[in-house]
């Protein structure tokens, strides 16, 4: 069976089923290695502690994105 006739068969479904399918997907390609999220999480929770304790200065979003396009602009050039 080729991925045409594939898509075909689902085409041919009632637009619910086909919803259920594409959602089932999404969910299969979105799944995420559990070694990274803890990681991730460690990392977040890190940054979060050096905040609270003082360690660093959260800025405005307004001057991060200033900033931001600024390093864009001049690294652009």
């Amino acid at each position: 069976m080729t991925t045409k006739d594939i898509i075909a068969e689902i085409n041919d479904l009632p637009v619910e089923q086909r919803v259920d399918i594409l959602n089932q997907i999404l969910q299969d390609m979105n799944t995420s290695d559990p070694e990274i999220e803890k990681t991730w999480a460690e990392e977040a929770r890190r940054r979060l502690d050096e905040f609270e304790e003082g360690k660093v200065k959260a800025i405005p979003g307004d001057q991060f994105d200033r900033e931001v396009q600024e390093l864009e602009k001049r690294y652009s050039e």
